[in-house]
């Protein structure tokens, strides 16, 4: 699926997490992705970011955008999210902050480049 601006390509990335797709979800990032997938740790690349969403989506968690906000200049956008994961057997979902740029490909098509779905996390302990 084509994703034609940058909150399309949220709403597109939320709905294949959610369902458990991840062929599409790895179609909506960039080549050169970079994901944090915890403090001080990053997946680059489709390979290591598929081993990362396989293992992240083996619980059958939902993702929920709270709040989200939008900053787009020159084909290339900042999106700044509130968001919970519930994941089953937990009794309340997780909240979290979350940076992601988005980079407008050569075809017009929107992708993820850089998903920090940890927010502040990613700086670690005080």
């Amino acid at each position: 699926m084509f994703a034609s601006s940058p909150e399309h390509v949220v709403s597109m990335i939320d709905k294949a997490f959610n369902e458990g797709d991840l062929d599409s979800l790895l179609g909506f990032y960039d080549d050169e992705a970079v994901v944090v997938t915890e403090p001080a740790k990053l997946a680059r690349g489709k390979q290591e970011l598929r081993r990362f969403l396989e293992h992240a989506m083996s619980s059958k968690p939902k993702a929920r955008q709270l709040k989200t906000r939008m900053i787009e200049a020159d084909g290339i956008a900042l999106f700044l999210s509130r968001w919970t994961l519930a994941t089953s057997g937990e009794a309340s979902p997780k909240k979290f902050v979350a940076t992601t740029v988005f980079r407008r490909q050569p075809n017009r098509e929107w992708k993820a480049l850089i998903d920090n779905s940890l927010g502040p996390l990613v700086l670690g302990p005080e």
